[in-house]
This record gives C-alpha cells, sequence and structure tokens, in this order.
C-alpha cells in the first residue's frame, strides 16, 4: 500500500510538471516594451520637440530619419514563437497527456514489478550450461531452504565437496555470485581431481564481475583444462578471454572449434552456435564451411526480416497456419533430438500462446523426462513451465 502512494505521489508530480506549462494562460506581449514600440514613442518626442523648437527643423528631420531606419531594422528581427493551438485546444492536450502518462507509469510500473521477469546476462546466457546439478531430493528446488540446508551441512561436514558443489550451484541460482565462487573453490579443493568444480567457479567469478574476466576467473578455467583439455565451459570462457582482450579472430577460432568438436547431443552446443552464428553476421565474418553441418534437423531460429516481411502480408489464416507449421516442426525436431532444453521451454511458450495447455503440460513432460539424468535441466524446466503457468508445472 505505501509503494502505491508512493508511485501515485510520483505520477502526480510528473502530471503536474506536463500540465501547467500547457494550460498556462498566455501573457499578452505589451506592445510599448518593445523596441519598435521605444522608438515609436521617441519619434512621437522628437515631433513634440521640433514644434516647441527646442531642435531645428535640420536636426529634428536628419534625427527622424535615424529612428525610421532603426525601426525598419527592428521589423526585420526573428518573429515571436508561434503558438498555433487554441487555449481550449492547449487546455486539452495538456489534460490528454496527462492521463496517457498516469496510465502509462501505472502500466510500465504493473509490468516492471512482477518478480518473475527479470533481465538476463549477455555473457551467461550464451555460455554452456552450467555443469552443477541440483539434487535428485529438490526437483524444482526451494532454493532458499536448500541454501539453509546446505549451509548446515557443511558447516558440520567441510571435508564435503559434494555439498560445497551443491551450495555454489544453489548460490548461482539465486544471483550470489561472489559467495557461488567461493563455495566451488571449496568443493575444488576437497576433490582436486573434478575439472568441473573449478570450470563452475571461474563462470561465477565472470558472473560476479558482471561478464568480465578477470585473472582469478582465467585461472580457474585454466586450471580446468589442466584436469580436463575438453571441459567446454573452460574453453568457452577462455575464448571470451581473447575476445575481450581484443583477439576476436582467435575468439572465433576457438569458439568453432568448440562447437565443432562438441559431442553429440551436448546440450549446450545449440545455444553456443546460435551465439556464434549471431555474432559472425554481427561483425560480418564468413562462417561457410568452418562449422560442421547440424545432425538431422536443423536448430529452429527465430523468423527473419523477410520472414515477417512476408507474414505481414499473409491472411489471419494463413499467418495461423504458418505458426502452427513452425510449432510442429519445433516439435518434430525435440522428438528426433530431445536434449535440447531452451527448446521445450519454447515450445512449452509456443504452446501456451496458442491456448493449448494441454499440449504445454505433455511438452513438461517430455522434456523432464528428456533430462532424466540430469536434475538442474529437469529444474530449469520446471521453473519456466510455472513461469508460463503450464499445468501440472
Amino acid at each position: 500500500m505505501i509503494l502505491w502512494m508512493v508511485l501515485t505521489l510520483l505520477v502526480a508530480l510528473a502530471v503536474v510538471g506536463l500540465v501547467i506549462p500547457l494550460a498556462r494562460p498566455r501573457k499578452a506581449i505589451d506592445a510599448a516594451a518593445t523596441p519598435t514600440g521605444i522608438l515609436a514613442d521617441q519619434l512621437s518626442e522628437l515631433d513634440a520637440q521640433a514644434a516647441a523648437g527646442t531642435v531645428t527643423a535640420e536636426e529634428a528631420a536628419r534625427l527622424k530619419l535615424e529612428i525610421e531606419r532603426r525601426m525598419l531594422a527592428e521589423a526585420k528581427g526573428p518573429d515571436a514563437p508561434a503558438r498555433p493551438l487554441s487555449e481550449k485546444s492547449l487546455l486539452r492536450l495538456a489534460f490528454g497527456l496527462a492521463v496517457v502518462v498516469a496510465i502509462g507509469a501505472t502500466g510500465l510500473y504493473a509490468v516492471m514489478s512482477k518478480p518473475e521477469i527479470a533481465s538476463a546476462n549477455a555473457t551467461a546466457a550464451n555460455a554452456p550450461d552450467s555443469a552443477a546439478a541440483l539434487p535428485s531430493d529438490h526437483p524444482g528446488g526451494d532454493i532458499p531452504a536448500m541454501i539453509a540446508q546446505l549451509q548446515a551441512q557443511v558447516a558440520r561436514n567441510p571435508n564435503d565437496a559434494e555439498g560445497w558443489r551443491m551450495l555454489g550451484w544453489s548460490y548461482f541460482q539465486t544471483g550470489q555470485f561472489k559467495e557461488s565462487a567461493d563455495a566451488y573453490d571449496k568443493a575444488a579443493t576437497n576433490a582436486p581431481n573434478n575439472p568441473e568444480h573449478r570450470s563452475a567457479q571461474g563462470e561465477s567469478l565472470v558472473q560476479a564481475a558482471g561478464g568480465q574476466m578477470t585473472p582469478a576467473a582465467s585461472a580457474a578455467f585454466r586450471q580446468a583444462l589442466k584436469l580436463d583439455p575438453n571441459d567446454p565451459r573452460a574453453r568457452y570462457f577462455l575464448a571470451v578471454e581473447k575476445d575481450q582482450a581484443g583477439d576476436q579472430d582467435g575468439a572465433m577460432a576457438d569458439w568453432i572449434a568448440l562447437i565443432n568438436a562438441a559431442p553429440q547431443g551436448a546440450p549446450w552446443v545449440g545455444e553456443v552456435r546460435r551465439f556464434v552464428e549471431d555474432l559472425s553476421r554481427e561483425r560480418g565474418v564468413d562462417l561457410t564451411g568452418r562449422l560442421k553441418p547440424l545432425s538431422g534437423a536443423a536448430t529452429p531460429r527465430g523468423p527473419s526480416a523477410d520472414d515477417i516481411a512476408a507474414a505481414q502480408k499473409m491472411t489471419p489464416d494463413d499467418q495461423q497456419q504458418m505458426i502452427r507449421g513452425m510449432v510442429e516442426g519445433l516439435e518434430g525436431r525435440l522428438q528426433e533430438q530431445p536434449r535440447d532444453a531452451e527448446g521445450w521451454i519454447r515450445l512449452m511458450r509456443a504452446r501456451m500462446v496458442l491456448g493449448e495447455p494441454a499440449a504445454a503440460s505433455r511438452a513438461l513432460k517430455q522434456g523432464r523426462a528428456a533430462f532424466a539424468d540430469s536434475p538442474a535441466e529437469q529444474a530449469r524446466i520446471s521453473e519456466a513451465a510455472k513461469g508460463l503457468k503450464v499445468p501440472g508445472a
């Protein structure tokens, strides 16, 4: 209630600030106060002096000529600011604008204040999925409760590498990146032969630095590669380091090599491939022949500008048919290549938009089944389904 009162006050102040300048009555311009008016007064005074004989006729003629020249010069000055609308029109405009601002501000607050709407860091969005897994006894995850339990668990047993790993994952999901990095560091210390702990620590350090590679993050990724030269997350972020240092060609070559070496069904390869393709278009890099062909059906992408232009010319029925064709194509690909969490989330979203909650629920079940061995991906799909209001989420 207090927040809404504050919002109402702020909107009211904004409205007043907009209305007053428009609704204020126009002041009549005092002609006598203008330069031309002053010169006219001087001309009248000069005529009076000439009639009284205080100045000679010759002197009066000379001064009169000078005053008239100055009046002509002033008359050529800039026009007064135009105000094309009438008083009534301005008043209507003022209050109309006030209504728009009030409604717009309230609507914007209603959208932006929703806790489920969040922005994503670009580096994290394009990175390979985290290898840290959600424990099987917390599917979907009450993460704050899990953090409390895990804190108690590692306090009792500080040598529990798995407990530290799960605590690091939980901190990461709640945006506590520094704490996540510290927890993964403890996990790596207790299980020094596990490369995933170091690469997860490095990712947390990058997030804590706002997406920038730091010396500590670079060191963590390099330790991971010493244990596993094929660790995808470490390879991805070390390419990011090259890119941020100005070696764009080297970074692109490393990302391409990472994609081409990805094992069949790797859950992260689709997102990294899309990232590389988008970046290459932005930078004008030709990828012809550099990326290995996709196995099976191509990964569905968003519509191109040409697709959108063509769709705008379609009838509503044709547009609906095209949309359903795209959704069914996505569903067909997922049946062949089910290890795509992002794909299942897109399918659920599309089904809900089309008003097909039963189909969205079916996609949820199939997506969970596809990641029966990966509680972390199951949790990701489940959380997305809750946000989309999918039945059974």
